[in-house]
């Protein structure tokens, strides 16, 4: 059989493997996309086993039988999210999911010399993250739509939770690299959350902020403690300022307005 049979061959198990990832991941996803990114958010969402499987099955068509390693690498300005895998047969693979529901996963060999941030070394963080900016005015909440690019040398700052009833949360803020302080946050508020969600509330940018939370006891709980399991979420609140202060009295102010709650601050920052 020719080589050019054989890579054709090769060429349609890569396609069908990545088209059976798209149907698979995006269509749960519809109704639980927390990054703007439906398939990020399915592959995210699984536990490190599954999620090696699905990535082994993704990546079969390309030589990699088993990955015995993943990696999120980040978003992209787009939004496109770049997981890296290491497989047991030796090669390791970056996959590119695109914000687009229904778009067509993209594989790429690590190490390759072409195709932006799809192409160069794996397993360490890629892209801007370029995911939302505060309204430089400052003032309560946490603006989570995009404005113009922040001047160099910004400060950035990201807060990511749960939806409530789990009180879970992320928040880091104060470092230059924008990408690192959303993986950080993201990635405290997943070990916190565990298997339930976390999704993006918002970024800093150049402010002090606060996450305050509205919280009340567990009826199944004999006392409220920081354990996740005795504290039922209401919501929770953002606020910047100019100061760690103003931020924490702006989203406690925010709290104290939803009636029979016990309001605290859990993390504030510059």
């Amino acid at each position: 059989m020719s080589e050019t049979v054989l890579g054709l061959r090769r060429d349609c198990r890569v396609i069908l493997a990545l088209a059976g990832l798209a149907l698979a991941m995006l269509l749960p996803a519809a109704a639980r996309a927390q990054t703007g990114n439906p398939a990020h958010d399915q592959l995210a969402a699984l536990d490190e086993p599954a999620r090696r499987a699905e990535l082994s099955r993704t990546l079969s068509g390309a030589g990699c039988q088993t990955v015995i390693g993943s990696y999120f690498a980040g978003f992209d300005d787009d939004r496109a999210a770049y997981w890296d895998s290491r497989c047991r047969q030796g090669g390791m693979f970056r996959l590119t999911l695109l914000a687009q529901r229904f778009a067509r996963p993209a594989v790429t060999a690590c190490g390759a010399t072409t195709g932006g941030l799809a192409a160069g070394p794996c397993f360490q963080p890629v892209g801007t993250a370029a995911v939302a900016t505060v309204a430089s005015s400052g003032g309560t909440g946490v603006a989570a739509g995009p404005s113009a690019a922040p001047p160099p040398g910004s400060r950035f700052g990201a807060v990511y939770a749960t939806d409530a009833p789990v009180a879970a949360w992320g928040f880091a803020n104060g470092v230059t690299d924008r990408l690192a302080v959303n993986t950080n946050a993201v990635r405290a508020c997943q070990t916190m959350a565990g298997r339930i969600p976390c999704k993006f509330i918002g970024e800093l940018v150049n402010r002090c902020g606060a996450l305050a939370q509205a919280i009340t006891r567990n009826p199944n709980a004999v006392t409220m403690t920081n354990d996740l399991s005795t504290i039922v979420l209401n919501r929770n609140y953002t606020a910047t300022g100019d100061t760690p202060q103003a931020a924490e009295a702006a989203a406690l102010e925010a709290c104290r307005r939803t009636p029979a709650v016990i309001c605290r601050v859990v993390a504030t920052g510059c």
